[in-house]
């Protein structure tokens, strides 16, 4: 299978993985994320950027489901792309859209995804995040 498919799958697994928040799930979602994991969460509207490592976005990962669980939303991934950087690593980047409630917050990711012990985990993630409309 080619990397396009393999992580291909593996975002829209992501994706599912984000609305399972209304269950109270995110364990399957926190293996995702290599223990070297870096982030940077960017809102234009407030100038605020957010730093995370693999111990930070796990944990936000569980309040999310916390504060999610039993509640309306849907997470839609869109306009994937896949760049490949090496025969195990690659560059991806989507459009999201959360809804939640009558609201809708759209933002832009830009991932690297490296295959570690036969597995798809991301280590770097930056994500541009519009304000709810």
């Amino acid at each position: 299978m080619s990397i396009e498919s393999e992580l291909s799958s593996q975002i829209y697994r992501l994706e599912e993985l984000h609305n399972n928040f209304a269950n109270g799930d995110y364990e399957e979602l926190n293996s995702l994320y290599s223990d070297e994991f870096q982030g940077i969460l960017y809102m234009p509207s407030t100038g605020k950027i957010e730093i995370y490592n693999a111990e930070q976005i796990r944990k936000g990962n569980e309040d999310a489901a916390h504060y999610y669980q039993g509640k309306n939303i849907k997470f839609i991934f869109s306009g994937l792309t896949i760049v490949t950087q090496a025969v195990d690593q690659a560059a991806v980047s989507y459009e999201v859209s959360h809804l939640n409630d009558s609201k809708i917050v759209r933002a832009i990711s830009l991932e690297v995804w490296k295959r570690v012990n036969g597995a798809w985990k991301m280590i770097r993630w930056y994500e541009e995040k519009g304000e709810a409309l």
